[in-house]
């Protein structure tokens, strides 16, 4: 009955139908994800294979989850890491990545982090991914920073470190093969982040995501 009562702003409106739609979308990627039966069959068991080599092409983003969704494509960068499986399939792996990104406005920085990977095969050979972990960022200054100590301002070198909760969707592709095989995929992650500063103690970074698994036949010929 209140809840009727109250009237948004049509900018809140707005906003809050575009979050609505975002988080249903998400929401039955999830669902169709985990619902998903794993194909669990000779090919995926032989074929895959541990280590690969993961090269990503990123962009980074400095906003709030689903907003400025232009600036993902703004901030590039580069990720390399490798993964391992749990089971000798690739449904669940765990994952290590170590990258970079150029960001002007709000500073260059780099990242080491580690996901916890579910990866049903749901379509052929088709996948989707839900990853979540931990890691660390150093964010550099964009500009020459300042700190008031001691009665006058002193410039403040480095930049800021902060811890990382990365929490990713992903859609791929694996062909597998005896040879060298290659593994495409796209991926959307969604970064809390603490300690940027006193005022404000969490704040969100997203990637955008576009690389490829490379699995190596390491067997001697």
């Amino acid at each position: 009955m209140l809840g009727s009562c109250i009237l948004l702003p049509a900018s809140l409106r707005h906003r809050f139908l575009k979050m609505k739609k975002a988080y249903t979308l998400i929401g039955a990627f999830l669902f169709t994800a985990i619902l998903a039966k794993a194909q669990h069959n000779s090919t995926s068991t032989k074929y895959y294979r541990n280590f690969p080599i993961i090269v990503t092409l990123q962009f980074q983003n400095l906003a709030s989850p689903f907003h400025d969704l232009n600036g993902n494509f703004s901030n590039p960068g580069l990720m390399l890491g490798t993964e391992v499986s749990y089971s000798g399939r690739q449904n669940w792996v765990q994952q290590c990545y170590a990258g970079f990104y150029f960001n002007k406005n709000a500073g260059n920085g780099i990242m080491v982090f580690t996901q916890t990977v579910y990866r049903p095969a749901i379509f052929k050979r088709f996948y989707p991914e839900i990853k979540a972990g931990i890691g660390w960022q150093r964010i550099f200054h964009p500009v020459e920073a300042y700190e008031f100590k001691e009665g006058t301002w002193k410039s403040v070198a480095g930049g800021k470190s902060q811890l990382m909760v990365p929490l990713g969707i992903s859609v791929g592709y694996n062909h597998y093969k005896e040879n060298t095989y290659f593994s495409p995929f796209i991926s959307y992650q969604l970064i809390p982040a603490l300690g940027y500063d006193k005022v404000i103690p969490l704040n969100f970074y997203s990637l955008f995501q576009v690389g490829t698994r490379i699995h190596f036949n390491y067997a001697s010929k």
